[in-house]
């Protein structure tokens, strides 16, 4: 069988006290989740010649080099696909990885500050969500979200309801995703969990961690329908 190679942007550890290193780390969940459906996982780095990055997930201003962006390009250049997974730094390596991503047409997914990310490739922002309701740090939590029919989301998980893990801080309305993306699901409280990037060949951002929900349906049909895409490169 082709095993596709998904590149997995690093995302930046959080820092403790007292640690002399200084770490770059993928959440093994998520390599799990592509070796399990067939395919390779690699990570992809920071080509900045720096041990300082952004520290938080609103954005991060740095303008890269045209030598660094070149050398992150090479990199992407090898994969098959990519997904942007969650954390809680955002930096603008990311970003442009994603926007880079986007001019290729490769298949990617977004998660959490993944799907941040997109967005800001796509030209606009997020918004932290000061009230906590959706940054409910259980494992075993889970809230209510409608898939839109008629939606990338919808073509292969064939239903409309589905029930969603919650870790996140910044949070997108619809009227601003609507202006570059397709909303494919929202939570009860109208705020968007799903987006899907039309025009592209299968390019979806979403709020809650599918790695997080090994075994269900709606985790196994979004790895397997995105490795499937992968493998068609």
């Amino acid at each position: 069988m082709n095993k596709p190679l998904i590149g997995i942007p690093a995302k930046q550890r959080n820092p403790r006290d007292n640690d002399p290193w200084h770490y770059l780390e993928m959440a093994d969940d998520m390599r799990y989740q592509v070796v399990k459906k067939g395919g390779l996982a690699i990570m992809l780095l920071p080509s900045e010649k720096t041990l300082e990055f952004n520290q938080n997930d609103f954005g991060d201003d740095k303008i890269l080099s045209e030598e660094e962006i070149a050398d992150l390009r090479r990199q992407v250049d090898l994969c098959d696909g990519i997904i942007m997974q969650g954390g809680l730094y955002s930096c603008s390596y990311e970003v442009e990885i994603a926007r880079y991503a986007l001019e290729k047409d490769l298949p990617m997914i977004g998660i959490c500050a993944g799907f941040n990310n997109i967005l800001r490739a796509l030209g606009i922002n997020v918004r932290e969500d000061k009230s906590g309701a959706h940054n409910i740090f259980d494992i075993n939590y889970r809230h209510h979200i409608k898939v839109v029919k008629d939606s990338l989301l919808y073509e292969f998980t064939g239903s409309g309801d589905y029930e969603v893990n919650s870790f996140h801080t910044m949070i997108a309305d619809p009227e601003v995703v609507e202006t570059v993306a397709k909303i494919n699901a929202c939570s009860d409280d109208g705020l968007v969990e799903a987006y899907e990037v039309e025009g592209k060949r299968f390019v979806l951002g979403m709020k809650w961690h599918p790695e997080l929900m090994d075994g269900s349906p709606l985790s196994e049909k979004l790895f397997t329908r995105f490795v499937d895409e992968c493998r068609k490169n």
